[in-house]
């Protein structure tokens, strides 16, 4: 077991070094999202106007979902895709003896990252809403939720590795994924089982669901229930993913 920690801690480091030199990526989740964020909201900073606590959190319930799921695409689930075609998830696999120390050691740093990246955005999304101090406790505790959410989401979408996609497919596979988790994310629909529906399939609605018990969430005790459930499911199959992947590339490349 300790032996096994070593190894975690030696790729954890490892992987933080080489996310930390990929500077691109922080303008997809963060320069990104921070300038869109300004451009919207610059005439009623400038003007002083005030934005409701409902239109706030909506708000930012939106830019957050963005940050992560784009964040854990392109830093988690991307990189785990090419290290496979690149052959080096089966060296990595070799030295450490179990692919999920890998996966593992990916998605510590980069949740580290992600959450700077968030922390970041709620301090400019402070100065130009200026909260009240109910939604500026919002905007902690959901910080701070989503050193669980982050995992889970990654654990589902960990499901692109075992679809037979190139690598030079993947690019639209995954803009497409994001438009319609996005998407659907903005929809609220009358019907009750409907809503379940694309909680169940959709990390985003999932992630937002989480975030509302926070916010306003009328039938709590069922919503509770079901992300527990959805998020317990969630875990397992992104561990069974992981742990089953093939070392190689599922396509002719």
């Amino acid at each position: 077991m300790v032996q096994v920690f070593r190894k975690l801690i030696s790729l954890i480091e490892f992987e933080l070094r080489l996310a930390l030199e990929d500077k691109v990526v922080f303008l997809y989740t963060l320069v990104f999202p921070a300038a869109y964020f300004l451009v919207m909201s610059w005439n009623d900073f400038a003007a002083g106007r005030t934005t409701s606590n409902t239109d706030m959190v909506n708000n930012l319930f939106g830019f957050w979902s963005y940050i992560v799921i784009v964040g854990v695409l392109n830093q988690i689930t991307i990189t785990m895709f090419q290290m496979r075609e690149n052959n080096f998830l089966k060296m990595y696999t070799f030295i450490s003896g179990d692919k999920r120390l890998i996966y593992y050691a990916n998605l510590i740093p980069q949740m580290v990252i992600l959450q700077i990246e968030v922390a970041l955005f709620d301090l400019l999304a402070i100065i130009v809403y200026r909260p009240s101090t109910r939604v500026l406790s919002l905007i902690g505790v959901c910080w701070l939720l989503n050193f669980v959410l982050i995992p889970i989401i990654s654990f589902f979408t960990s499901i692109i590795l075992v679809l037979p996609i190139k690598s030079k497919t993947l690019t639209i596979y995954l803009t497409g994924y994001i438009f319609a988790t996005l998407s659907l994310g903005a929809v609220y629909f009358k019907s009750p089982v409907l809503n379940t529906m694309v909680t169940i399939i959709n990390p985003v609605d999932f992630q937002q669901n989480t975030y509302s018990l926070f916010a306003y969430q009328p039938h709590i005790v069922f919503i509770v229930l079901l992300l527990t459930i959805v998020g317990v499911a969630y875990i397992i199959l992104g561990n069974v993913i992981i742990s089953k992947m093939s070392l190689t590339s599922r396509t002719n490349r």
